[in-house]
């Protein structure tokens, strides 16, 4: 045994280190009898060990976190997720809850304990003349922006299609059109939410404003969210694609991307990736596993008008492919498939930059070109727009200032080494820590304290004091945590609330 963390543990095998949240042979407390009055009281499906289906539900996005739990609940609706919660506080048992599923930190699963799975509840309301919608948190983004649209809407949101809108919408949403229509939270009007006493309250600016600020940013640290009301925006066609050039020039093309999409108007959302080149028919196979610059984008707006504002990011140097065209918004996630492979497992590490210096990018380029292989993937994404017109305390989220982010990430099976794709993961972070300033909730892996680079002291101080209030014995852990400071109370509901 390397490292014990609360609900984790590394682990070497064969060479290799492995995370995992439980082992099958540990010694549990037996809940059988207690589990058999819970399943008479969900209207959802109960998945125990025994059940067939266990072990394909049991796992989660990042392979790295191979967790056995006691039961999987998939909540059939909000009453459900009441019930369940009652009886995860009642029994003691350690819970994680999963919409998407997406945690870098495999928060999704646990050891021996109790898993809220909201991936059934789907249900979307949309009203196409208030610009209005409900949702409910076992969506995925892609189905969201399917479902929008047939009605010219959408809303700005994760990268990846296969992202759950529970986690997202409670963590900030730095998507497509961030700099259009500014992060994910900031299109929430309310949030239904089954807090750790097992009440369903509604959160809004007029309902609970001060659980409401907490939840447009603080992530799952205050109960359980059921559903999202969200004000939505045009979506319709928009200019979108990706242009790829030879990573010969990288240093010059980033400058050069950098002082480019900062000055674009705010209808033009883009980000670069650093990786080696796909074995993909719209790359030319001399080209196919070469270092590339790639630039995606997505314009909404007049299309003829986003053709001239994209033209100079399409003509940095030669390109090897361009693949930037109209299209719908919901076809703009086929560009990220990659990142919703389940089962990979997932070495990551993000940073906030307050400008793009020349150091900087120069850090950025000679790091990554000593790591690069075909599990690598860097992520630099220019920000502002209207996420920085938003008052930094008006939220949780608090970064509004910074002009971008970068994320390192290694994804591979399950047989890679580890330790390597982890070894070059810190390496491009560690070459770009002087020139950073802050992180983002929703890209954090299991780095336990960099928590507080998340929230500036007096953000971080209110997120407490709400902590404290709703969740004083730390029922919800199992997330990027915002550890309650009052003495711990017993909270007593009935399972049958």
């Amino acid at each position: 045994m390397l490292e014990q963390h609360q609900d984790t543990a590394q682990y070497e095998q064969n060479g290799k280190i492995h995370v995992q949240t439980t082992s099958p042979q540990e010694d549990q407390h037996d809940y059988k009898e207690a589990i058999k009055i819970l399943a008479s009281k969900i209207r959802g499906e109960l998945i125990l060990p025994d059940n067939p289906a266990y072990e394909a539900e049991r796992k989660v996005w990042n392979g790295s976190f191979d967790g056995y739990p006691t039961a999987i609940v998939r909540c059939a609706d909000a009453e459900d997720v009441k019930v369940t919660v009652n009886f995860a506080r009642e029994q003691a048992m350690t819970l994680s809850v999963r919409s998407g599923g997406h945690s870098a930190a495999g928060h999704g699963t646990n050891i021996g304990g109790l898993v809220i799975d909201l991936s059934q509840m789907k249900t979307i309301t949309v009203d196409p003349v208030r610009h209005t919608a409900r949702l409910e948190p076992g969506l995925t983004w892609g189905e969201v922006a399917g479902k929008l649209q047939p009605f010219g809407l959408a809303l700005t949101a994760g990268d990846v299609a296969s992202v759950g809108v529970g986690g997202l919408l409670l963590s900030g949403g730095i998507g497509w059109m961030v700099r259009a229509y500014g992060l994910t939270i900031d299109r929430l009007q309310a949030v239904e939410l089954v807090t750790a006493d097992g009440k369903l309250l509604r959160a809004s600016a007029d309902e609970n404003p001060e659980l409401f600020w907490g939840l447009r940013g603080g992530g799952g640290n205050f109960g359980i969210a059921t559903a999202f009301e969200v004000n939505l925006h045009p979506g319709g066609t928009i200019l979108g694609g990706a242009v790829f050039y030879e990573a010969t020039e990288a240093e010059r093309i980033l400058r050069e991307y950098t002082r480019l999409a900062a000055a674009a108007p705010d209808e033009l959302s883009t980000e670069v990736l650093f990786m080696l080149a796909p074995p993909a028919p719209f790359i030319p196979p001399d080209k196919q596993g070469t270092p590339v610059v790639v630039i995606m984008v997505c314009y909404t707006g007049d299309i003829s008008e986003g053709e001239r504002v994209v033209a100079p990011l399409r003509q940095l140097a030669t390109p090897i492919s361009d693949l930037i065209a109209p299209m719908p918004y919901s076809a703009i996630f086929a560009l990220t498939a990659v990142g919703e492979i389940p089962g990979f497992q997932h070495h990551s590490r993000s940073q906030f930059f307050e400008t793009f210096s020349n150091e900087m990018i120069h850090a950025l380029v000679e790091s990554a070109q000593s790591i690069l292989s075909p599990e690598t993937l860097i992520t630099l994404r220019v920000l502002g727009g209207a996420m920085s017109r938003v008052a930094p305390d008006a939220t949780a989220f608090a970064h509004r200032d910074k002009q971008g982010m970068v994320l390192v990430t290694h994804f591979a099976p399950l047989s890679a080494d580890a330790a390597s794709l982890d070894a070059r993961t810190q390496r491009v972070f560690q070459a770009l820590l002087p020139y950073a300033n802050g992180a983002y909730v929703g890209f954090l892996a299991d780095e336990g304290e960099r928590i507080r680079e998340v929230y500036p002291p007096a953000t971080y101080a209110r997120l407490v004091a709400l902590k404290n209030q709703y969740d004083p014995t730390n029922l919800f852990h199992r997330n990027q945590n915002i550890k309650p400071t009052v003495a711990p109370t017993t909270l007593v509901t009935s399972v049958s609330s």
